[in-house]
């Protein structure tokens, strides 16, 4: 089972008339070996500029990337915890060519404070979602978290000076992304 997205295109021109919002598309995105974690969205406006194929000037979906890459290996055995995006438009159902763009590559695995055994309490890794993604001018900028740097091992990193020469702090390995597309 892996994680994906759902989203809705909300049009606005039923509401400039009758205060009504209109349903004007929908779509689903998942990639086949990998999981979609905590999507962001922008969307330029509808422009009706001669740049764009249907009027939409282009949108992005940015996400975690991660997982093992399916029974199969696929992906070259998958992908730790990345910063990706895929364009959208308000008529494509699902993102332009079926493509994910990694903004940032994943490192190593996630290693934060409560995955380890022993840690009190029924607790589950706590990050990731801190994303989001706005439309400034012809922009999108976006942030998502990944894993930046490789793990160490002791005596690089122990709980209380976890730091493996500045990279991380003892309680988790995760960092922030920040990124911009011209969709």
């Amino acid at each position: 089972m892996h994680q994906g997205a759902a989203y809705w295109v909300i049009g606005t021109e039923s509401f400039d008339r009758n205060g009504v919002f209109s349903l004007t598309s929908q779509g689903y995105v998942s990639p086949a070996h990998e999981d979609l974690e905590f999507p962001a969205m922008a969307a330029l406006g509808d422009s009706g500029d001669e740049d764009s194929q249907d009027g939409n000037r282009g949108a992005i979906m940015a996400f975690t990337l991660s997982g093992n890459g399916g029974p199969t290996g696929a992906d070259n055995g998958g992908f730790f915890p990345s910063t990706a995006y895929g364009r959208l438009s308000s008529t494509s159902g699902g993102l332009l060519g079926s493509v994910i763009h990694i903004a940032d590559l994943g490192e190593s695995p996630q290693g934060g404070f409560t995955e380890y055994n022993g840690y009190p309490g029924p607790t589950g890794p706590r990050w990731g979602d801190y994303n989001n993604a706005v439309a400034l001018g012809g922009t999108i900028y976006f942030s998502t978290n990944y894993i930046e740097y490789p793990n160490c091992e002791p005596p690089a990193f122990t709980l209380t000076l976890g730091t493996c020469g500045g990279t991380r702090n003892g309680n988790t390995n995760w960092g922030t992304s920040v990124n911009s597309v011209v969709p």
